[in-house]
């Protein structure tokens, strides 16, 4: 595994020359035993010199620092390996994992995306897809962020699905903390996706090179909404170029929150209009993986406090209750909360009132009761 992460280290993620070495190279080790007249055949200069001035050191310390951290890694040989992953034209040598990897080579799956800044139809759109699709038997794929990446994690945890968060930086590095407790829920209902080694920080980079995987796993990708400059763009575009198919829920022409979803209609990508739209493009692929009657037997509406009352009607673990039972203020802050709980357990109970539509997370770490 060593020599995998030896190879991706000396080229980066999102490399194109990929699928070119893999062709001619039948494991990464091949690659590293290999002399500098054969790798000049098929690389430039720039790459053979990457390789020829690299040692193993440091891939073989991330190995270790993965094996004592309950971190997996699959490499572009291995069997687990996504099937649809491997097709694009820049595959990840190798994927750091955290949680329970699915078969993506078996079950389908969507990418659900949208702007961190989320309308309120935004935001319940996504909640409705990702429960609706990881109750019909899809593994709902997303990125994390807070806004709509959020609710359809959030939709597809409240249905006991599937879902995958793709992120662009390493598993040690402290990024989002608002989002800490969905990333550990994540990890043990589903799982945690990286090709950045654990210490690698995020940067205004990792991000677009990141999107291709979250694309490059899936049958397709929703976008629930975006302007014309929205970073989700890059997924749907990573998508068409991938062969992908991009569904997008139309939008008023005078909002600018939909000038570039519906751009994108615009040039062919498909309307959404009900997620059995999703459920008719695949079920004759997936017939005995894919449930509709399941995905429409309950209806995804999350329990609300009603002004600002404490009326509560919905199951919540004892952790939850007790923040619950300290909401006094409308918009608050974790740290405003008496609640005697660790940070740990404070995060990860604000994320089950969120699931909930209990509270909804603002900018800045702040939260409010949903009205």
């Amino acid at each position: 595994m060593e020599y995998y992460i030896w190879l991706q280290l000396c080229l980066g993620q999102g490399n194109r020359y990929i699928t070119r070495i893999f062709e001619s190279f039948s494991s990464a080790k091949a690659v590293f035993v290999s002399d500098a007249a054969t790798r000049a055949k098929l690389l430039p200069k720039t790459v053979c010199e990457k390789l020829d001035n690299s040692r193993l050191g440091e891939s073989k310390s991330i190995l270790e620092f993965c094996n004592k951290n309950e971190i997996t890694v699959v490499n572009y040989h291995n069997r687990n390996y996504p099937e649809m992953l491997r097709e694009i034209d820049n595959p990840p040598v190798v994927l750091y994992i955290k949680g329970n990897f699915p078969d993506f080579n078996s079950l389908p799956s969507i990418c659900v995306v949208g702007p961190r800044i989320v309308s309120e139809f935004g935001k319940k759109s996504a909640y409705s897809l990702g429960y609706r699709l990881a109750k019909a038997g899809f593994i709902v794929v997303s990125g994390g962020a807070v806004g709509s990446d959020t609710y359809a994690h959030l939709g597809a945890l409240k249905a006991g699905g599937i879902t995958v968060l793709v992120m662009a930086c390493g598993f040690s590095v402290s990024y989002l903390e608002e989002n800490r407790a969905l990333r550990e829920h994540i990890s043990k209902s589903g799982c945690l996706i990286s090709e950045y080694p654990p210490d690698v920080s995020v940067t205004k980079f990792t991000f677009p090179v990141r999107n291709r995987i979250m694309s490059g796993l899936t049958l397709g990708t929703v976008l629930v909404e975006a302007a014309k400059r929205s970073g989700a763009l890059i997924t749907a575009n990573h998508a068409l170029n991938q062969g992908r198919d991009v569904f997008v829920i139309p939008g008023m022409p005078n909002m600018k929150q939909y000038s570039g979803s519906n751009m994108l209609l615009r040039d062919g990508a498909k309307p959404l209009l009900d997620t059995s739209d999703i459920f008719n493009e695949y079920i004759c692929r997936y017939p005995d993986k894919i449930d509709i009657e399941k995905a429409y037997k309950t209806e995804p509406k999350p329990e609300k406090v009603k002004n600002n009352k404490k009326i509560l009607n919905v199951s919540l673990s004892n952790q939850a209750k007790i923040v619950y039972n300290c909401l006094d203020k409308q918009k608050f802050y974790p740290d405003d909360l008496n609640t005697g709980l660790s940070p740990s357990d404070l995060l990860s109970a604000l994320t089950e009132l969120e699931m909930e539509f209990i509270i909804r997370a603002l900018p800045g770490g702040q939260y409010e009761i949903c009205k």
